[in-house]
C-alpha cells in the first residue's frame, strides 16, 4: 500500500484515522436535524421509503426514469432492516409480555391493579416496537452516511499520502529521511482540513447524491494509476475503474474528473509505444464499465420494474433540451465566487497558494505525467465546464473536494515548511479558524430552518390525521421518510413539476419561459389561486355545481409564516382553522416565500359558520 512505500508510515495509523471519522461524523450525523434542500430526502430516502414501505410519493424524477438507484437502494435495505429488527423486536416483547401478565394475573387475580397493569404489559410491545420503528427511520440512514462519509473522507487522506510518497524527490539519504518524516504531518494537516471543513460538516452526512458521488470518487482516485502506466496491470486500478464508472452512473457529470488523468495516461503509454500496456487498459476500461453499467441496469431494473437507463435521460434532459433551465440560472462565475469559498470554507488560502505553486520538486520527464498538474488541470477544466451550464449549485461541484483537499494539504505543509518560524506568534490565532468554521457549521445542522423537520415529526406523533395539506413551496418539508404514516387518506402539497410536455418541443426555448408550474401560480396571485384550486370554505352550499377542485380543504393544513401574512391571517380569520402549533424555522431566508416560523392549522369539527348560519 501507499503508505508502506520505501518503508514510510504515518504515525497516525489507518484504523485511526478510520475511527477518527467515524465517530466524528457519526456525531455530525446525528446532530444534522435542518432542512437545506429538497434532493437531500426526494431524491434518496423517499424513493427508498416507497420500495421498503410499499407507500409514499416519487417526484417526476423517478416516474420519468431520469434517476439512477443505486444510492437510494442503500437506504431501502437499511430501512427494510430496521423493519425486520422491529418485527423480531415487536414478538419478543409480546412474548415477555405475555408471559409477564399471565404470571402477574395468575399470582395476584383479586386485584383490580393487578388486571390494570397486565392490560398495560400487553399493549406495551406496540408502543415500544412503533417507537423503535419510527426512530430507526429516522436515525438508521444517518449513521449510513456517516459511514459513508467516513469511508470517502479516509480514502482522501489515502490519496493525498499516496501522492505525497509517489512525488519524493530521492536525493541524500538525510533529505530522503526528512521528506518521509513529513508523512505524518501531511496525514495530519489533511485529516485537520477534512474534518473541520465548513461544507463537510455542514453537507457531507446529509443523504445527497453528490456525498456518494465524491465518495467514490476518493476510491477511484486512490486506486488509480498515477504513475503513468505503470501499474494497470494491478487489481488497484480495476478497482479505481469499477468506482469510477459507478459514479459516472450515478451522475455522468463525475465522468468530467477523469478525462485529464485518463488522456495523461493514454499519451504516456503511446509515447513510450507500450502498446501492449494500452491494449490492457482499454480491455480493462471496456470489462469494468460493461460490468458496472450490467450491475446498475439490473438495479435500476428492480425499481422501474423494466429495463431502464436512467443515464440516457438524464443526458437528454440535461444537455439535449433547455428544461434544465427550469430549476434556475446563475451567472457563469457563480462556481467561482461562490462555490469555491462555500466547499474550501477556511483553507481558502492555503489552496490558492497550492494552486499556484510548485508542489513537489521531484521532477517527471514530461510535465503531464506530474499527478499535482493533472489534479490541478483537472480542477479548472471542470470549473470552466460547470461554469458553462446554466443550471448551478454548490453541490455539484463537491466531488472535487478530494482534490481541494489534496492542494490545500500540500499548500498548508510548503508553507508550513518554508514560513513556519516566522509565523509563530499567529499559529495559535491560526489554529482556531478551521474550529470556528465547525462550530458555524453545526449551528447551521442545528438550528436554521429545523422547523422543516420537526413539523413532520411533530405530525407523524399525531394520534389521528385524515386530511393533511401543504400550502408552501414544494417540498419544503421531508415527506413521508420522516412523517411515516400510511393512515392518511387525503395527502397533499403544492408541485412544481416541469415542463415535460415540451422535451419534444422543437419551441421549447421560447415556451419555457413563460411556463408556470402550480408553485409560482400560488405565489403570482395566492388569492386568485385559493379561490380558483379550493372550494369556498366557509358555506358547502356555495360549491359551484359539478366543479371538481385540485384540493380540499385539510384537517391540518402547514404553511410558512409568509404564507400566513400575506393572505391566510385574514383569510382563515372567521373560519373553523385555529392555530395549533408553530414551529421557529429561520431567522431569515434567501427565499421570502420560506420566511418565518412554520405554523399548523387545525380544522375544528364544525364549522362556526354553518352554526351561526341556523341559528339565524
Amino acid at each position: 500500500m501507499a503508505e508502506e512505500v520505501n518503508g514510510a508510515k504515518p504515525k497516525v495509523g489507518r484504523t485511526q484515522i478510520f475511527c477518527i471519522f467515524l465517530t466524528f461524523r457519526v456525531l455530525n450525523a446525528v446532530l444534522t436535524k435542518t432542512f437545506f434542500q429538497a434532493d437531500e430526502f426526494w431524491q434518496a430516502l423517499e424513493p427508498a421509503h416507497w420500495k421498503a414501505f410499499k407507500y409514499g410519493e416519487l417526484t417526476w424524477e423517478w416516474r420519468s426514469g431520469v434517476r439512477s438507484y443505486l444510492f437510494p437502494m442503500i437506504f431501502e435495505l437499511t430501512y427494510r432492516l430496521v423493519s425486520l429488527s422491529s418485527i423480531l423486536l415487536h414478538y419478543t416483547l409480546l412474548l415477555l409480555s405475555t408471559i409477564g401478565s399471565d404470571l402477574l394475573i395468575l399470582l395476584l387475580p383479586k386485584y383490580e391493579l393487578t388486571w390494570q397493569i397486565a392490560e398495560d404489559l400487553k399493549r406495551l410491545p406496540f408502543d415500544i416496537t412503533r417507537s423503535f420503528e419510527y426512530s430507526g427511520v429516522i436515525y438508521a440512514p444517518k449513521i449510513v452516511m456517516a459511514l459513508l462519509a467516513s469511508i470517502g473522507e479516509y480514502y482522501t487522506i489515502r490519496f493525498v499520502q499516496k501522492l505525497y510518497l509517489l512525488t519524493l524527490d530521492k536525493k541524500s539519504d538525510k533529505e530522503e529521511r526528512e521528506r518521509r518524516a513529513d508523512l505524518s504531518e501531511i496525514t495530519k494537516f489533511a485529516l485537520l482540513l477534512s474534518l473541520t471543513n465548513f461544507f463537510n460538516c455542514f453537507f457531507i452526512t446529509r443523504t445527497f447524491i453528490n456525498s456518494f458521488e465524491m465518495v467514490l470518487t476518493s476510491i477511484a482516485l486512490y486506486y488509480w494509476d498515477w504513475t503513468g502506466g505503470q501499474m494497470v496491470r494491478e487489481s488497484s486500478f480495476t478497482k479505481a475503474l469499477i468506482f469510477a464508472f459507478l459514479a459516472c452512473l450515478q451522475r455522468p457529470s463525475s465522468g468530467l474528473i477523469w478525462i485529464i488523468p485518463g488522456i495523461s495516461l493514454i499519451l504516456n503509454l503511446v509515447s513510450k509505444k507500450q502498446y501492449r500496456l494500452l491494449s490492457v487498459t482499454f480491455s480493462k476500461v471496456i470489462r469494468s464499465f460493461l460490468l458496472v453499467f450490467t450491475a446498475n441496469t439490473i438495479i435500476d431494473t428492480y425499481f422501474y420494474k423494466k429495463i431502464t437507463f436512467p443515464l440516457f435521460r438524464f443526458l437528454k434532459f440535461n444537455l439535449m433540451t433547455p428544461l434544465s433551465k427550469f430549476y434556475g440560472v446563475a451567472p457563469w462565475h457563480f462556481h467561482l465566487f461562490q462555490s469555491l469559498p462555500i466547499i474550501l470554507g477556511a483553507s481558502i488560502p492555503v489552496f490558492v497558494f497550492g494552486l499556484f505553486f510548485r508542489l513537489s520538486k521531484k521532477s517527471f520527464p514530461k510535465r503531464y505525467l506530474n499527478p499535482f498538474f493533472q489534479v490541478k488541470l483537472t480542477i479548472v477544466f471542470n470549473l470552466l465546464v460547470y461554469s458553462s451550464l446554466p443550471h448551478k449549485e454548490f453541490r455539484f461541484i463537491f466531488p472535487l473536494q478530494p482534490l481541494f483537499i489534496l492542494i490545500s494539504s500540500f499548500g498548508l505543509l510548503k508553507l508550513n515548511k518554508e514560513y513556519g518560524k516566522k509565523m509563530t506568534s499567529l499559529k495559535s490565532l491560526l489554529w482556531l479558524v478551521p474550529f470556528v468554521s465547525v462550530f458555524v457549521a453545526l449551528l447551521l445542522d442545528t438550528f436554521h430552518e429545523c422547523g422543516s423537520i420537526e413539523v413532520i415529526k411533530f405530525l407523524h406523533e399525531e394520534p389521528e390525521i385524515d386530511s393533511l395539506g401543504f400550502i408552501m413551496p414544494c417540498h419544503s418539508t421531508p415527506g413521508q421518510s420522516y412523517l411515516h404514516r400510511s393512515d392518511i387518506s387525503d395527502l397533499w402539497s403544492i408541485t412544481c413539476n416541469p415542463p415535460l410536455h415540451l422535451l419534444e418541443d422543437p419551441e421549447a426555448y421560447s415556451k419555457l419561459e413563460t411556463y408556470m408550474d402550480e408553485s409560482d401560480h400560488l405565489y403570482d396571485d395566492i388569492s386568485t389561486f385559493i379561490y380558483r384550486n379550493f372550494p369556498p370554505l366557509f358555506r358547502k352550499n356555495l360549491r359551484s355545481p359539478g366543479k371538481t377542485y385540485n384540493h380540499e380543504w385539510p384537517t391540518y393544513l402547514v404553511v410558512f409564516e409568509h404564507m400566513e401574512n400575506a393572505f391566510l391571517k385574514d383569510f382563515l380569520k372567521d373560519s373553523s382553522y385555529v392555530e395549533y402549533n408553530r414551529f421557529f424555522n429561520s431567522l431569515a431566508h434567501w427565499d421570502s416565500r420560506r420566511s418565518g416560523d412554520i405554523i399548523i392549522y387545525y380544522k375544528l369539527p364544525f364549522d362556526y359558520n354553518d352554526v351561526s348560519v341556523a341559528n339565524n
